[in-house]
């Protein structure tokens, strides 16, 4: 009676010891699973302030961060240093990554205008407006994938050494997530569109410039 009851108890404590090695086979399997599946890389956009700390979601993105990449990326398309007629679609082909395919046909047809009213045998740049940097007003959060970004910049054009135009605009500017393809767009963002029409600033007293607001809903 006494072998009989050993003897169970070992059966019984064999059987405890399957059920714990399948138990673990399991959650080795759900582990592999998960370390197989988890992305390589990690966006984290950071703030340019953090002297007060900042809590970001993986993929949630800074004002700040998306206005200077529509600036960055929207000055580059519009720096023709030899002319138009050259530098214009050679921007449009080097930036694609960075645009939507609606607005990079949006610029290939504003090129093919400017062609017929022969604007592109010109030198171009153009700059952020010094007393109009980034602030909060200026990026309006669309949606959690979009957003509206607004750039008063100086957009100088000159033709055989010639000044032939010198204002200030204001673009406004729709930046989209845009995790398409990571090899040639890191940021995961592109230029999505004019939101409304850009408009032409007028210099007034004291270096200060006053522009109607596109969103008429606050001053920027």
């Amino acid at each position: 009676m006494r072998l009989k009851k050993a003897l169970d108890g070992r059966d019984a404590h064999i059987k405890t010891l399957r059920y714990v090695i399948v138990g673990l086979a399991i959650i080795c399997a759900f582990s592999f699973w998960g370390w197989k599946t988890a992305p390589e890389h990690i966006k984290v956009d950071i703030p340019p302030d953090l002297r007060t700390g900042s809590t970001r979601g993986i993929k949630e993105r800074h004002p700040f961060n998306i206005y200077a990449f529509g600036l960055y990326i929207w000055q580059q398309m519009n720096n023709w240093p030899v002319e138009g007629l050259k530098d214009y679609p050679k921007r449009i082909e080097s930036l694609a990554c960075y645009l939507t395919p609606r607005f990079k046909a949006e610029l290939e047809r504003d090129y093919e205008l400017r062609l017929r009213r022969h604007e592109l045998s010109r030198t171009r740049a153009m700059q952020e407006m010094p007393d109009r940097p980034y602030t909060a007003k200026r990026v309006f959060i669309e949606s959690a994938d979009s957003w509206i970004a607004y750039y008063d910049v100086s957009v100088s054009e000159d033709f055989r050494g010639e000044t032939v135009k010198d204002v200030f605009i204001r673009f406004p500017i729709r930046i989209s997530r845009w995790d398409v393809d990571p090899e040639c767009n890191l940021w995961g963002l592109a230029l999505d569109g004019f939101y409304g029409q850009p408009a032409r600033l007028e210099e007034a007293v004291q270096g200060e410039v006053a522009v109607e607001d596109p969103r008429d809903k606050e001053g920027l």
